[in-house]
């Protein structure tokens, strides 16, 4: 059996950082993924927004990693040339309980060290914003976009440089303990077999997270790392509306997430999602009979979208640890000795914000081994 030094499962945007940050250290690290390239589930299948950090409770994970990792992020993206844009967003409200949550996420942002928000009146977001419709407003000049991809192919030519491994088409099919370490067995596209040691096991299989850490022997449901999938799609807007907005444009939060908002994506086209529902199966389909949903939605604060602007576009699925009714959970970053399972880190339950978070998530990582 080959060893390495540490094993990262899963090659999404998390996993590639993870892996970069181990290699950058001079350890001989392997991440291996069942697909045949970076980022095929949730990594891919976002907003591609850069969160300034407003939403989460100041003592959390989601918080901290947030607001380290959107400077982390903006740093990485304007030193290798990777397409951003800080475009800033308001969040907006038009009714007496939407302006109620906004000043709620004012103060939240504030107390999570969220640089330069402002309360907008309906007539400074009019003047910023002409075609959109509020009441009131906060504006979020920290917030941003980023092309996922082009971010996930730089972090994957970092870990090659360095000397790290990213082995696609390979999934982990068992994790046992081995001495000091473990044995992890991985199985190619063709159905070979081989084991490959580490004292070091990361965890980052986004949807499947809590699946491999029951495979490292994990009671999920004690530890409470059962996910639950919840799906969000989004709608094309016809080009005629390109260009429209200058800013990412979001509604009040509902529980479960950021609302149906407007996302400019780096060429300037303009969708709008996601909305948010849980599902027992995962898959990719958009509903098309949900457009009403997102017209309904969406004209509160874009009063131009017609029914015909609208189509179909992509939807993607969040690994959430909070089931249907249940109150905010938090990410889990875990070093699992204190479960029998040292040397084993599990990262569960990492939706949003994680990409934006991804470089903290790997340095707090690589803190705990």
């Amino acid at each position: 059996m080959d060893n390495v030094d540490v094993i990262v499962v899963g090659a999404g945007v998390v996993g590639l950082a993870v892996t970069e940050r181990f290699a950058a250290a001079g350890k001989e690290v392997v991440c291996v993924e069942r697909h045949d390239g970076f980022g095929r589930e949730t990594s891919s299948r976002n907003s591609e927004v850069i969160h300034a950090g407003l939403y989460y409770p100041s003592d959390s994970l989601k918080a901290k990693l947030c607001v380290e990792g959107r400077r982390m992020l903006y740093e990485l993206c304007e030193k290798n040339g990777i397409p951003y844009r800080k475009l800033g967003k308001i969040v907006v409200a038009n009714h007496p309980e939407e302006i109620e949550k906004i000043h709620a996420v004012f103060e939240q942002g504030r107390a999570n060290g969220v640089e330069g928000l402002e309360l907008y009146s309906g007539r400074q977001v009019a003047a910023a914003e002409p075609h959109v419709a509020a009441r009131e407003g906060l504006f979020s000049p920290e917030t941003g976009i980023v092309d996922t991809h082009q971010l996930m192919k730089c972090i994957e030519h970092d870990v090659e440089s360095a000397g790290g491994t990213v082995a696609y088409n390979c999934d982990v099919a068992a994790i046992a303990k081995a001495g000091e370490g473990y044995s992890v067995e991985i199985r190619d596209a063709d159905g070979e077999t081989m084991h490959l040691g580490s004292a070091v096991v990361v965890n980052c299989a986004g949807l499947s997270a809590d699946s491999v850490a029951a495979m490292a022997s994990i009671d999920i449901d004690a530890a409470g790392y059962r996910q639950h999938p919840c799906k969000g799609e989004y709608f094309a807007v016809a080009n005629r509306h390109k260009g429209k907005l200058a800013r990412l444009v979001y509604p009040a939060p509902t529980p479960i997430s950021l609302g149906i908002h407007a996302v400019i994506g780096i060429d300037g086209s303009l969708r709008l999602g996601p909305n948010a529902f849980y599902v027992k199966e995962i898959d990719y389909d958009v509903d098309a009979s949900h457009l009403d949903e997102f017209l309904q939605g969406a004209r509160e604060y874009l009063p131009f979208i017609e029914e015909q602007d609208l189509r179909p576009d992509q939807s993607g699925v969040r690994p959430k640890l909070q089931g249907e009714g249940e109150g905010f959970r938090d990410f889990v970053v875990a070093e699992e000795s204190a479960r029998g399972c040292a040397g084993l880190v599990n990262l569960v339950g990492i939706e949003s914000p994680g990409l934006t978070a991804c470089l903290a998530i790997a340095r707090t990582v690589e803190g705990l081994v």
